[in-house]
């Protein structure tokens, strides 16, 4: 009796089970198919978006600034909200919302909304700076609004007609600085010795992993280039804001640091101003009674407001391929921040092999990487050109092996502000046997067939022959990296390449009187260059951007990380320091040879 109880039990337990389990699941796939429609609901095409008479373009810019970011008309925090999912701001998406907005009659201005932590590179803050001053040429108005005024959020914020400040906030204007993080005395206490292998009197790449400070060489370069992308903010600044550049820097001499009120006596800003009063001003722009607290700002967000953007020659049957190469090169499939070679490799290949593809724009913005990995995408793109036009459009960086991809293209597009050059390869081995012996208490032993099977071997130091051989291989890189600037941009000889190349870091600016670059101009520049080259017409062709923004759901599914890193950071007084850090990981090089920069460029 008490057996055919407990069989009855246990039948009736396990069939609770799983009829519990049963219900899970269906709970999950309705939890994840309503999700789906919810989100999908959101991002439907441009039916459900309402405009009304008078209003303003609400650009609240926070976070980094990408490329081209994933699909900005996704608001993450109406479904998961305080979750730290937030989208990166697409410059290319910003300013195809702001040209749209421009001629939009409905669109009265834009209400510039800066966060405290908006950043981005210089050249790409110049490109939406530069829309922003075009969008004024409409007679519409540009106010912005912050509770923080970094120089980097100020130089956007300085195009606008009006600058406001909260009475209470910070303005911070006192010139820029590039700090960077140099690890020789972490690799002392770990007892790790680097091996290095360089060619180049500036290639400061690799500074920091035996040094404790910059080179001479490397300040020299440094203070080039600061000076002449200060050198454009300052001129820009000065125009906007009526003052001469001599004014700007006396303004960053004395060091304006200080609260609203302290930010207009130096007339950076119009007025200190709570962010209610910006509105009612904003109300009184466009002419709506402030006094009736019926009448509404009509405030259209960013992400809703791009929904209505379209190509205008959405339907011609050529096409511009944009291709995005953004952050480090690396052998292999692409992620969220690094180019794959294998990734960019196919991209452009399908856009040689595609009929319908007239010319190809390469939108670089890369500190370099793996010199095999910069020399095979660089094979693709001389492939292509044989082809059809090929045009490289740089943003903030295209140095090092960003150059490298970049040289064979039949005309190169930067800003006076990007950072490129760089030309020099570096190679890096690591001797971690004292860490492991001394740290770890851990030893290795071995058996070879023969001699120098151990090459490369982070467990054993190396002979000089293993250094000779790296050195050579260095020595052979960097003479195929001339070989490649040489004949994409038609140098006599290696020699002349020599004299401009030693690693040495260049400013746009700089580039163009040395051959390295083409012109001046951002990404419609190379576009319509392209077009020229292809022998099309302004509505002959339609832009395709490649990659495509990922759809929400893989965004919000490959942002996990990240997500949880903004939320931490988001507000924390070390934002830059953790940020700094985090990138680390991204750029230390591993055993092998690169075409790279220092880790990190951030001039802030």
């Amino acid at each position: 009796m008490a057996q055919t109880s407990n069989m009855t039990f246990g039948k009736t337990f396990l069939a609770s089970l799983l009829a519990f389990g049963v219900i899970v699941f269906v709970v999950i796939i309705l939890f994840a198919l309503s999700l789906v429609s919810m989100i999908a609901s959101a991002g439907s095409g441009s039916s459900n978006i309402k405009v009304k008479d008078k209003s303003v373009l609400h650009m609240k810019l926070s976070g980094e600034m990408a490329e081209s970011a994933q699909d900005p008309e996704i608001d993450f925090e109406r479904f998961f909200p305080g979750a730290g999912v937030s989208s990166k701001v697409g410059l290319y998406q910003t300013v195809q919302a702001i040209r749209y907005a421009k001629t939009d009659e409905r669109i009265k201005g834009i209400y510039l909304d800066i966060d405290m932590v908006f950043s981005g590179g210089w050249a790409s803050l110049k490109a939406l700076r530069d829309e922003l001053n075009d969008f004024k040429k409409s007679g519409k108005f540009v106010v912005s609004y912050s509770q923080a005024y970094t120089e980097k959020s100020y130089y956007i914020a300085s195009v606008a007609d009006k600058i406001y400040l909260s009475p209470s906030g910070i303005m911070e204007f006192n010139g820029l600085t590039y700090s960077p993080m140099f690890y020789t005395g972490l690799f002392e206490k770990l007892e790790i010795q680097p091996k290095i292998y360089r060619v180049g009197t500036f290639k400061s790449a690799v500074e920091p992993y035996f040094l404790k400070e910059m080179s001479e060489a490397s300040e020299l370069q440094v203070k080039a280039f600061l000076n002449d992308i200060w050198g454009q903010f300052a001129e820009d600044v000065a125009a906007s804001r009526k003052l001469s550049v001599e004014e700007v820097n006396q303004l960053a001499t004395n060091f304006v640091f200080g609260d609203g009120y302290a930010a207009a006596k130096a007339k950076l800003i119009d007025k200190a101003a709570y962010e209610d009063e910006v509105k009612d001003e904003l109300k009184t722009l466009c002419g709506l009674d402030i006094k009736d607290k019926k009448e509404k700002l009509r405030l259209v967000k960013l992400k809703s407001y791009h929904k209505l953007v379209k190509d205008k020659n959405e339907g011609a049957k050529n096409e511009i391929a944009v291709i995005v190469a953004e952050g480090q090169i690396n052998t292999g499939k692409s992620d969220d921040g690094t180019i794959g070679s294998a990734t960019l490799i196919d991209q452009i290949r399908k856009a040689r092999e595609d009929e319908k593809v007239k010319a190809v724009v390469l939108r670089v913005n890369s500190p370099g990487g793996s010199a095999l990995a910069s020399d095979e995408i660089n094979r693709e793109v001389m492939l292509t050109k044989a082809e059809k036009p090929v045009v490289v459009s740089m943003g903030d960086l295209a140095a090092s092996g960003g150059y490298y991809i970049s040289a064979h293209a039949d005309y190169i597009f930067a800003e006076k502000n990007t950072i490129t050059g760089s030309i020099g390869i570096f190679g890096v081995l690591f001797n971690s046997q004292k860490f492991m012996n001394n740290k770890l208490g851990l030893t290795f032993d071995e058996v070879e067939t023969h001699e120098n099977a151990d090459f490369i071997n982070p467990n054993f130091p190396s002979n000089p022959l293993h250094d000779s051989i790296m050195q050579h291989y260095v020595t052979n890189g960097y003479g195929n990296f001339l070989k490649v600037v040489q004949t994409g941009r038609k140098f006599a000889d290696t020699l002349s390449v020599d004299k401009i190349a030693q690693g040495r870091v260049w400013s746009g600016k700089e580039a163009l009187s040395i051959k390295l670059i083409d012109g001046y101009g951002n990404l419609d520049s190379a576009i319509v260059k392209a077009s020229k080259l292809a022998n099309l017409t302004e509505k002959d062709y339609h832009i395709n951007i490649i990659p495509k923004p990922k759809q929400p759901l893989e965004a919000l599914f490959e942002s996990g990380s990240d997500a949880a890193f903004q939320k931490i950071t988001k507000n924390d007084p070390l934002y830059g320091e953790l940020r700094m850090i985090r990138e680390v990981k991204k750029h230390f090089p591993k055993n092998g040879t690169y075409a790279l920069l220092p880790a990190m460029i951030e001039i802030k």
